[in-house]
């Protein structure tokens, strides 16, 4: 499967989803709806900025893993393992539950971004002190996020009812607030971070083949490793910001990108943007529907795929 032909898929992914639902929609209806106040609203202002922000959280959680999976050299890295989207996550419900009014919902990407930049600090000094390796940075990394999960699960058990409520909703991956205003940040975040990352796919080969052969090919490698992490950083933390977490995106989307189109990351990177996209959008439909009018969020349904995919490369991998 080429770029255009996933492309292509993820289209025709969007006008499903747009059709399903509580209030199924025509093709013919689409079209024929101008002037049918619900119609309207349901396809323009519910339906298709849901897809879109979809599309754009999937695409920005799978250029994450893609970056962390480059970094690392370790095909198991994805912010949900190595503690940057736990870092994210604990840092919006601070602000959900503790000041709910005190930090508007526009800069909750800024204190995602905070806190996950914060700990994937901690994580690559802890492992990178002692020698550093792929599978101490995951070790490490996955130290981390049971130490946050345990400040995550504090937060929820003495924060304020009401706030708890949106929190746990928020936290298991639900797009249930998306509006055009969630999907144009997510946009500009994906492209201030992804769009470089994009642009940098010849330095992220170079990187592949080792340190001491990057440099010798002209790369500053220390400036080209901390401004990838902090575009997966960037990347991470904006979608977290708007959907909550969804593990697995990050792991899954890079791994089946490189089955579909190999190692390099001019194709790799798209790709895997592409795919994850295609897999929030489709786990956010079938969460919407499946039980309708019963919203199951798609963190959950994505999670019931990913635990079992994330054993089967551990056991691929003959247990670390």
């Amino acid at each position: 499967m080429r770029i255009p032909t996933a492309f292509a898929a993820l289209l025709v992914m969007a006008g499903v989803a747009v059709m399903l639902g509580s209030y199924p929609v025509g093709i013919g209806d689409i079209f024929a709806g101008a002037e049918d106040p619900l119609l309207r609203v349901i396809v323009l202002e519910l339906r298709l900025p849901r897809i879109l922000l979809a599309v754009l959280c999937g695409a920005a959680m799978g250029l994450s893993g893609v970056i962390l999976q480059s970094l690392t050299r370790n095909p198991l890295a994805a912010p949900g393992l190595v503690g940057v989207e736990a870092g994210a996550s604990v840092t919006v419900l601070i602000a959900m539950i503790l000041w709910p009014s005190a930090l508007a919902m526009e800069l909750y990407p800024l204190a995602a971004m905070a806190g996950g930049l914060a700990v994937a600090l901690l994580i690559a000094g802890l492992a990178w002190s002692v020698g550093g390796s792929p599978l101490r940075l995951l070790l490490v990394g996955v130290g981390i996020s049971a130490m946050l999960a345990a400040v995550a699960d504090l937060l929820i058990t003495y924060g304020r009812i009401e706030a708890v409520e949106s929190a746990l909703l928020w936290l298991a991956g639900s797009l249930h607030r998306a509006g055009w205003d969630n999907a144009r940040s997510q946009l500009l975040w994906l492209m201030l971070s992804g769009g470089p990352a994009l642009l940098l796919h010849r330095h992220f080969d170079l990187f592949l083949l080792g340190e001491a052969v990057a440099r010798s090919r002209g790369l500053h490698v220390a400036g080209f490793r901390n401004g990838v992490l902090l575009a997966s950083v960037m990347l991470t933390a904006s979608a977290v910001a708007n959907v909550g977490t969804m593990s697995f995106i990050g792991l899954m989307a890079p791994h089946a990108a490189r089955l579909l189109v190999g190692e390099r990351h001019a194709v790799l990177l798209p790709m895997a943007a592409l795919l994850g996209g295609g897999i929030v959008l489709m786990g956010d439909t079938l969460g919407r529907t499946l039980f309708a009018p019963l919203q199951i969020p798609a963190g959950l349904l994505i999670a019931g795929i990913g635990a079992p995919y994330l054993l089967f490369l551990l056991s691929r991998k003959g247990g670390l």
